[in-house]
């Protein structure tokens, strides 16, 4: 909305945007933060976490929930900001946050400086710390009026909060459903394991190990999704869609360049990327048996990294302009109505398939999002989306 309005050179609405989407976002931390919170340990069970592991889980999750709100804040701000075209000031604040939290984590973790170590918890405690610093330093600036941008209007109003609810939940809930398919691959993997004559504690430990490196393609792919987003919401404002598919087929063509190059490197660099990522498992998990799970999963995964940069590009084009209602649809029925039966079915079958299989159904569930939106996109519907 904030790059739409600011397309069309209307700042007084742009402001408004910026400054519900605050109220919105500090409501919606509140709502993702506190029942997790409450639940930590449940959640934990449920994703599998053994006895070594549970307290220190739960531990870490209980206040990395709490202090969601700061999360929240860090990207409303950096999303304002990559809206009005400024993607520097995003990148010191991102970029700060995570050196910073880097620095915290070692000194809470390990102690110094008259701090006794704290162990485990202590990581989240500094990364939500880092965050906070770096949005308040954010939400400073836009109160103050940076890049002609002002948080203000904060109390509710009706007709904004409706646009903002009517894109930002089918967002939010797509979102949620990649997130959630990621999670029941991961207590399917505890029953897979067993059948495929591996430990499961090694299995999970891979995969959270996959997962970390997943998330880097993830959020690096995003940035090329978020540039197209912006350059969508704004070139649709100043009512040239051409520019917008333009700008869309190149962010697309870069990303997935970008992509190629994880992959290639993920497969080559697999066993020195395992050991970079360490391997203090504790007891019961071995490190060989790990690497060799991980490996597996590396070699499988960045095959589909094409296919979720091709994902992740267009569906943030068509967030960008306002269309979230039809991507929430293909991801709910491929993550959801499709993906959990079959991944479910490949879990069931592993003694047949192997850990291999939940490897393989994941990148061909990428592969058929990736196809869905592309035939989606060419059909041009959402270029002449309205926004009031």
């Amino acid at each position: 909305l904030v790059a739409r309005y600011h397309g069309l050179g209307s700042r007084s609405k742009a402001n408004i945007a910026a400054g519900q989407g605050l109220t919105l976002t500090i409501f919606l931390a509140l709502l993702f933060g506190i029942p997790p919170w409450i639940y930590s340990e449940w959640l934990c069970e449920q994703l599998g976490a053994g006895p070594l592991v549970l307290q220190d889980a739960t531990d870490y999750l209980s206040i990395m929930r709490a202090g969601t709100f700061t999360m929240f804040l860090l990207l409303h701000v950096t999303g304002v900001l990559r809206a009005v075209g400024n993607s520097v000031v995003t990148l010191i604040l991102l970029g700060g946050s995570n050196v910073l939290n880097i620095v915290l984590d070692y000194w809470f973790i390990f102690g110094g400086f008259g701090l006794e170590p704290m162990g485990v918890a202590c990581a989240s405690w500094a990364t939500v710390a880092a965050r906070g610093i770096f949005a308040g330093f954010g939400l400073a600036l836009l109160y103050r009026g940076f890049l002609g941008i002002r948080l203000r209007r904060f109390l509710w109003r009706g007709g904004m909060m409706w646009e903002l609810l009517k894109i930002g939940v089918p967002s939010c809930i797509q979102w949620l459903v990649r997130m959630v398919s990621y999670l029941y691959i991961l207590g399917f993997v505890a029953e897979a394991a067993p059948l495929a004559g591996a430990v499961v504690t090694d299995a999970q430990a891979a995969f959270g190990v996959g997962l970390r490196l997943d998330s880097l393609v993830l959020f690096s792919g995003s940035g090329w999704g978020a540039a197209c987003a912006t350059l969508v919401g704004q070139n649709l404002g100043r009512g040239r869609p051409d520019r917008a598919v333009r700008a869309c087929w190149i962010a697309l063509g870069l990303n997935m360049c970008m992509m190629l190059i994880f992959a290639g490197a993920f497969v080559l660099f697999a066993d020195p990327l395992l050991g970079v990522m360490g391997f203090d498992l504790g007891e019961g998990v071995n490190a060989t048996g790990v690497r060799d799970i991980g490996r597996t999963y590396l070699y499988v995964a960045s095959a589909g990294y094409v296919f979720l940069g091709t994902a992740l590009v267009l569906s943030q084009a068509l967030a960008g302009a306002g269309a979230t209602k039809f991507p929430l649809l293909i991801e709910l029925v491929a993550y959801g109505a499709v993906g959990y039966p079959l991944t479910r079915w490949v879990a069931a079958n592993a003694d047949e398939f192997g850990l291999r299989g939940l490897w393989l159904s994941a990148v061909a569930l990428h592969l058929a999002v990736a196809v869905a939106y592309l035939l989606w996109f060419r059909l041009g519907i959402w270029a002449r989306k309205e926004i009031k």
